[in-house]
Parts: C-alpha cells; structure tokens; sequence
C-alpha cells in the first residue's frame, strides 16, 4: 500500500527503512547470504496501524487487575490469566479476583504453569479467600508447609492472605515503566506500531527510558495538556528522523460552553504562535463550533503556516459546519468504534469535502484493536466509508495528524520499516469477518516485535 493505492508483490528493508518495493523477482535479486526473508505467504501487509488518539499507560494498567466476576471453572480462569499475563513484563504482579468459586476451586498447578514469571494474588468472590500462585507464595516467603495454603487449589486465607497482600509492591498501578511496557507489548499484539498519546500526562521521559532499555514496541508522540505550551517550548525532544518517542503537540478541552471561549483562544493563539500542534476535544454541536471557531481565529491571528490543528472526537459536529474542516485544514481525530451505530459520525461527509480524517481508539476507553474501529467505520450507519479508506485513515492520515507522512504511513521507498501481516486479506473478506482477523507478524523500526507461534 503506497501513496498512490499501488499494490506491491514484495519490499526489502535494510535497517529501519525500506529500501526497495516492487516485484518480487525484482527483490529476490537483493537477497544475500545474510538477509532475512520473511514470506507472508500471500497473506495482506500493511504499513503499521497508527492510532492517532490512544492513553497509553491507562491501556497498560489494564493489565494490572483482572476481574473473574462470572467465570464459571478453574479451566476458564486459568485462560483468562494466561491471555492476560502474556503482555507483562516478568515480575508485574496481577491482582484483582473476585471470582465466584463456589462449585469448583481453581488449579495451582495449571495456573503456574502459564505464570511462572508473574505473582498472581486474585480475591475470590468471599474476600476472606484468595488465589496465590507460586510465585506470589515464594516472594511472600511461603514454605511447602506453611498453614492457611492449599497447595492444590492455591486458595490463601488467614494470616496467608494478609502477608500476601503486604507483599504487593505498593507502587503497583503507578510503575510506569512497567505499566508502559506492558502498553507497548499490547499494541504490538495488533499490528499497532504508532500511537499519539492524549493522557496529558508528561510521559516522554518514561518512553525514552524504555527504548533505552530495547523494550519499547511503539513510536509514541506524547501530548502535554494545553496549558503547559511553555514547558513543553522548553523541554523540546530533539526533532530527529525516525526517532521512537516524539512531542510538540499540545491537548485541551471544550465542554460547549460559551464562557470558556475567550480562554480558550488566548491558549490556542499564544500556543499556535510558539510554532506547537494544537489538539482539542470536541463532541456536539456547540462543543465543535467553538473549537472550529477558536481554530479560524488563531490561524488568521498568527498568519500562513502549516499548523495541522486537531479536532479531538469531532463527533455529532452540525451538518452545515462539516465543510469548515477542509476549507480551514483541520483535521478531523475520530474513532469509529467508541462510537459505533452512532448517527454523529460522519466519516464519508468529511473525507468527500476532502477533509482529513485520522482514526483512533480513544483507548483505554474501548479497546486498542484497529480492526474493531475498520469494520465500525465501514458499516457505520451513517457516513461509512470504504475499508480501503478506513486503512488510510489508520495509517498514512493519522501519520499526517502528527507531522510523519514523509515517514511513514504508507510501504514507499526510504520510509521506516514499520509494517504488519494480517491474517485475512481485509480488502476482500466480507465486513463481519474483519473483527475476528489476527495480526501474524508486527514489525517496527525494521525490528520484529510480535510473531503468533
């Protein structure tokens, strides 16, 4: 998938960018002895998913606790566990529980056998019982013979459960490099190789103490709340080519209240002017016309320059006000799964009037997955777009959203060597079908970072 909706047999990568697209006869002809070829095996590749409105470390946290409330055996919670231990870090507890054990107690033993690197310290349903499993019981300093342990159910009680839960770190949903590792291994699960991150929370040096450490899965463009334009003009990441964690984007708010106008366009204006990315959300009538006014307002203020303001949402905007977007360059941030079957999305109206339209999740309000918001947007009932156009607003748009589509977005010659292999060709498959298709491969900075087994 190219610029130009070209379709190519074959690319080759050397280092974090691609180098060569074309024919596959004609890529075979750079094939050396050390070079490793990766056959999708007629399978669809895509540039990465770009999720242009994700919260980062709360899509980590998620992974913190794991709620059991309706499993129904020790078979069923031991799944749900093993799925979701699979994208932590080695030591990140989980916690949480409330299973209902009843007629049936969990296994220890199958249960450790999928966590041997995580402690697991799960409430049942009777708060006064817990699930420990070995790990959990080794750094609480358990011996085989302790009391209040059943060893083959795993449940804990007495003063078994009260030194458990002290072992807990106490730090735990706020471990940032764990909670970020866990997000980045997640997004790389689906395909998804770059996110701008709206948590308004400076994470910067959090990303970059990541990469340091080779975990970092994700490119990461990290927003600093609207009233922070100062410190972020003197905090600046280096603007180098290709790197992994990037900034200059600011975010805000706007409820549709009319007496936040004047404050609002004095932010926007002062932050416009220092040369940021200004990003606001807006859902509603009355909430989107200020912001598309506070947007016209500052750009006349500050002169000519490409400035590429965001309406975050850009849900339920009035009909009369959907040709603003184009005729002022603003892009349009949408997410089509948190709002799908809604009547306020209006996808196919704005990208006809030549809008830009970049897609997202919103996450961790709904989840990550890319596919969830392509089959949203292409049955959506009201302004559904082909699937084709839902990808491009998934990749090369939202890689414009934030100033990257020379970089990436698209599988061209000199762009980063991120990219993903789907396991259906969603272009061809019918729209139900898109939800259940799984990413095989994730590549990002010309690296592997996820492979199904």
């Amino acid at each position: 998938m190219t610029a130009s909706n070209a379709v190519s047999e074959a690319f080759a990568v050397s280092g974090n960018r691609i180098t060569a697209v074309g024919s596959t006869k004609l890529i075979n002809k750079s094939i050396g002895p050390s070079t490793r070829v990766i056959d999708a095996h007629g399978r669809l590749v895509l540039p990465g998913f770009n999720d242009a409105h994700v919260h980062f470390m709360a899509i980590g946290n998620t992974f913190s606790t794991l709620d059991l409330r309706g499993v129904k055996s020790g078979a069923e919670m031991t799944a749900r566990i093993s799925r979701h231990v699979k994208f932590l870090p080695k030591g990140r507890w989980i916690l949480g529980g409330h299973f209902p054990n009843d007629n049936w107690e969990p296994s220890k033993g199958s249960i450790d056998a999928v966590t041997p690197d995580n402690p697991i310290f799960l409430y049942g349903a009777d708060i006064t019982k817990a699930f420990a499993n070995g790990p959990a019981l080794k750094l609480a300093g358990f011996k085989d013979d302790s009391p209040d342990v059943d060893r083959t159910s795993g449940i804990v009680s007495g003063s078994a459960l009260r030194r458990i839960a002290a072992a807990v770190p106490s730090d735990h949903t706020r471990n940032w490099i764990e909670v970020a590792e866990t997000a980045t291994n997640y997004a790389a699960s689906l395909g998804v190789t770059s996110v701008q991150d709206m948590h308004s929370d400076d994470s910067r040096e959090i990303y970059r103490e990541l990469q340091r450490r080779g975990k970092l899965k994700t490119r990461v463009y990290d927003c600093l709340p609207l009233r922070d334009w100062k410190k972020l003009m003197s905090s600046r990441l280096p603007n180098m080519a290709g790197e992994m964690v990037t900034d200059g984007c600011l975010k805000s708010f706007s409820d549709g209240d009319d007496e936040s106008k004047p404050a609002l366009l004095r932010e926007v204006i002062a932050a416009d002017k220092a040369g940021l990315q200004v990003m606001i959300h807006a859902i509603g009538v009355s909430a989107n016309r200020i912001v598309l006014g506070a947007f016209e307002k500052a750009a006349k203020a500050n002169g000519l320059r490409d400035r590429r303001f965001r309406v975050e949402h850009a849900h339920n905007a009035d009909e009369a006000d959907l040709p603003r977007f184009a005729n002022s360059k603003l892009i349009a941030s949408m997410q089509p799964f948190l709002f799908e079957g809604s009547n306020g999305s209006r996808y196919g109206s704005l990208l006809k009037q030549k809008a830009i339209v970049a897609f997202g999740s919103d996450a961790s309000m709904v989840d990550l997955n890319p596919m969830l918001g392509i089959h949203a947007a292409a049955t959506a009932p009201h302004g559904a777009v082909s699937v084709f156009d839902a990808v491009r607003a998934y990749t090369l748009n939202s890689a414009y959203a934030e100033f990257q589509e020379k970089e990436k977005g698209t599988i061209e010659r000199g762009k980063l060597a991120d990219f993903v292999i789907l396991s259906d060709d969603i272009f061809t498959i019918g729209h139900a079908k898109i939800v259940d298709v799984r990413i095989m491969l994730t590549v990002v900075d010309g690296k592997v970072v996820y492979q199904t087994n």
